[in-house]
């Protein structure tokens, strides 16, 4: 997992929140703390706006989001989501110590039809994500948990691999000598008639190297 760090989120605490505290700009708020606007949620927070703000500067390492998050006085429910989210902050600690771990708990877009806590997946020296997942209810009613990778990413960091050697072996080659090359990491490409040039034929064949009467040759 070297590389590779986690960015939790909790989809259903900034609706919780606003629902439970009755705030009449919620629809509002929602978007602005989504985009992280903090002017915004100060300006329609109302009576509740040192709370968001406090959400809103929660947003980063793990521990210290944690230690923001402990000292607000939350409505029942999203204090829920946040007591479950340093549990998962703890056992992903445990279990992979190595692993960078940062939290944003108002990040909403993406997860709107998640029911739990939400991750995505970053890797060093790569600007987009790896992948993203969650806890969301299927069809409206089942507790489900999954994730998505995304290839496309995924291999843009894996190394580069070396394609492999095509060696041209002219017809009637003893079948142990190709079975000796193979051995070796070749791809073998057996000629299936008499060649007049052994070397165009390779050439034709895709091969960089030709199996010649002096051993392996490159065509290249």
């Amino acid at each position: 997992m070297a590389g590779v760090s986690i960015d939790l989120s909790l989809p259903t605490l900034v609706p919780t929140l606003l629902d439970e505290l009755k705030l009449s700009a919620g629809d509002a708020l929602r978007g602005s703390l989504d985009h992280k606007d903090a002017a915004a949620v100060a300006a329609m927070g109302g009576p509740a706006a040192p709370l968001l703000s406090a959400l809103l500067s929660a947003v980063g390492p793990a521990d210290r989001a944690l230690g923001i998050l402990a000292g607000l006085d939350l409505p029942p429910a999203a204090a829920a989501a946040r007591d479950r989210l340093a549990q998962v902050v703890a056992l992903i600690g445990e279990a992979a110590p190595e692993v960078v771990l940062t939290v944003d708990p108002v990040e909403n877009r993406g997860f709107e039809y998640h029911a739990g806590i939400a991750f995505t997946l970053f890797g060093r020296n790569l600007s987009g994500e790896l992948g993203r997942g969650g806890r969301y209810l299927a069809g409206g009613v089942e507790p489900a948990t999954g994730a998505t990778v995304f290839m496309d990413s995924v291999l843009a960091v894996l190394p580069g691999s070396n394609p492999p050697r095509r060696i041209y072996v002219p017809a009637g080659t003893p079948r142990a000598w190709a079975q000796a090359l193979r051995a070796q990491g070749w791809v073998t490409v057996a000629g299936l008639a008499a060649a007049a040039d052994a070397d165009a034929e390779a050439k034709r064949l895709g091969c960089g190297h030709v199996l010649a009467a002096d051993g392996v040759k490159s065509v290249e």
